[in-house]
């Protein structure tokens, strides 16, 4: 057997209220790159369904930005850690680590000959560094600012100029090689200064603040040229801009829920962007790269603006910033269905990787299972509730309560069962119509036909049988020596798959064990899944490892994805004959080819 990433569906930006989302580009304009959770992502700008993920930050990352060769890629995280590493290479070897700060890097700055880079955030010692890329020696000092510096840039054209933003309200205007503070660009602004950026060209400062107010300087002197005409100014802090390649323009991201386009000679306002009225349409960050206009919600969607309609996005590619703890698949439509930590649920079209979210009353907390039936999408979920939605319009359907958190739901034809901490439901016609206590804690469950099996925090199986509307006990199954984390039936009916927290995986015939051993899993296995031919079994597990089991031939060694979600995988699933999709808790949805021998 062998296995190939096929592509990555990548979660998008982290945000935060009130601060500001930096995205950036690489020089050829072809990928789009951001920090999301521990990960960096580098995503095509083109293609939603094309991304590449960088893992080796230690803790959450905040920032990255392109070289100006493209070659290389720096990188920071909440710890002060900055990374380069090479962006040719498939395996982005590592060029350099460095602990620049003692806190938090929120941005970072290439000089135009990639050979040094100012790193700013927050510290105890200092706020800021120029380091050259190669060693990390020092070639300047960045200082002058009393709190922690959100921004910084370099003037791409000699003599280089570099420019600091921070939350004492002040811009900082530094020479070099090797940088030294040269002057205080004083009064500007009355808030923070959450973004500075130079032209392309290096002619122009524009830097932006939460006060509402943008300013334009000279590039080479640091002398003020323009403000933003108040008359068309924004109603909400700004929290980033970025040119446009003829230098003449700039994009603003602003917390009143609208982007603009600005003339940088005039300080005119060309172009309002308008978004919707909810909270989450406020925009946090932007990026103009080449003809394509991109900004960034309270969401973190990413929304492609579009010049000729500014009331309406040419795309929006939504996605996961938070774990997803769950996917289904439908044969009917060929779309995937995936739920996260923050309850959201999302439906795929897995030609363009663009997702489409359901509306009306949503979960309130993390879902925790997905069925498809037909044209219904059963969903359980934390919030003591299981919900019957319909694809066709992607409406959620009412709660359905029950005494505890949803650990699981199954079905079979018109039959819903859902296990809570307490208790086993059997549901019709979206209406509970029996309860069973279960005093050891349900954690999972499976139909198959009229046969129910639970698993338990007992480490055992417990089976059922459903008559009408009532379950009636039949035994257990107790081979297992951790809690059970999944149970699934074959497709042919003749097996029974369990897993559980230690690591083990059972294969059961009837009451029997037909394939046992299986303990390749370094921790708990969290989902399993079969072929439709029900040869083969695939696990997921907290580890962060994908196996592929082969029933029929149970003594065989398990195919092995090493690191398929790192922090680990939450759920996976055959897709196709040969295809997996695989979900975790980095916020991404990889598709896996496999060849079974």
């Amino acid at each position: 057997m062998s296995t190939s990433l096929k592509n990555i569906i990548a979660p998008t930006p982290v945000v935060t209220r009130g601060k500001s989302v930096f995205v950036n580009g690489d020089p050829k304009g072809n990928n789009l790159l951001y920090a999301s959770g521990n990960a960096i992502i580098i995503r095509n700008m083109r293609d939603a369904t094309q991304a590449d993920m960088y893992y080796e930050h230690p803790a959450q990352t905040t920032v990255a930005k392109y070289a100006q060769s493209g070659n290389y890629i720096a990188s920071g995280d909440v710890q002060g850690n900055l990374r380069i590493w090479d962006t040719i290479n498939k395996e982005h070897p590592l060029k350099i680590t460095l602990k620049v700060l003692s806190g938090p890097i929120l941005d970072i700055a290439w000089t135009s000959d990639n050979g040094r880079l100012i790193v700013v955030g927050d510290g105890k010692e200092r706020f800021g560094a120029a380091i050259l890329w190669d060693s990390g020696s020092s070639c300047g000092e960045i200082t002058g600012h009393s709190k922690l510096i959100l921004s910084c840039d370099v003037k791409s054209s000699r003599p280089f100029r570099a420019a600091t933003g921070a939350e004492d309200f002040q811009i900082n205007w530094f020479e070099g090689p090797p940088f030294k503070f040269n002057k205080n660009l004083q009064g500007e602004h009355q808030r923070f200064v959450n973004c500075v950026r130079f032209s392309p060209d290096g002619n122009k400062l524009v830097t932006v603040g939460s006060d509402k107010r943008g300013v334009v300087f000279d590039g080479k002197t640091g002398d003020k040229l323009v403000e933003l005409q108040a008359d068309s100014a924004h109603t909400g802090g700004i929290y980033c801009v970025s040119w446009s390649n003829d230098n003449q323009r700039f994009l603003t991201a602003s917390a009143d829920k609208t982007c603009k386009v600005w003339d940088s000679t005039s300080g005119m306002c060309l172009k309002t962007f308008t978004f919707g009225q909810d909270t989450n349409d406020q925009q946090l960050g932007c990026l103009w790269q080449g003809d394509h206009l991109i900004s960034i919600n309270l969401n973190g969607e990413i929304s492609y603006l579009d010049m000729n309609n500014p009331a309406k996005p040419d795309r929006v590619i939504k996605g996961h910033n938070k774990l997803i703890s769950t996917i289904a698949y439908d044969n009917q439509s060929k779309t995937l269905f995936s739920a996260s930590y923050d309850a959201s649920l999302l439906q795929w079209d897995l030609t363009t990787g663009i997702a489409t979210s359901f509306t009306g009353d949503a979960h309130k907390n993390q879902i925790t299972s997905i069925k498809i039936r037909g044209d219904d999408i059963i969903t359980c979920a934390m919030d003591d509730s299981v919900k019957v939605s319909k694809i066709s319009t992607r409406t959620y359907g009412p709660s359905i309560g029950i005494d505890s958190p949803a650990q699981a739901v199954a079905f079979c034809g018109d039959v819903i069962v859902a296990v809570s901490m307490k208790s086993i439901y059997v549901i019709k016609n979206g209406k509970i119509v029996s309860t069973t206590a279960a005093a050891w804690e349900p954690t999972s469950v499976a139909i198959n036909k009229q046969e129910v099996t639970v698993g338990g925090k007992d480490n055992k199986i417990h089976v059922f049988n459903l008559s009408g509307d009532s379950l009636t006990a039949a035994g257990t199954l107790d081979n297992h020596r951790g809690q059970i984390s999944d149970l699934q039936y074959s497709p042919c009916g003749r097996y029974l798959a369990s897993a559980d927290s230690n690591r083990e995986i059972l294969v059961w015939e009837g009451k029997n064990v037909k394939c046992n051993g299986w303990v390749h899993h370094s921790a708990r296995v969290n989902a399993i899944a079969f072929t439709a031919d029900s040869k083969h079994l695939v696990s997921a597990g907290l580890d962060g490892q994908i196996f592929f089991w082969d029933v029929e031939n149970k003594a065989t060694s398990p195919l092995q994805i090493k690191n398929a979600h790192p922090g680990g995988v939450n759920d996976t699933l055959f897709i196709a004959e040969k295809t997996i999709a695989s979900c975790g808790n980095d916020g991404a949805i990889k598709f896996w080819d496999v060849v079974f021998r």
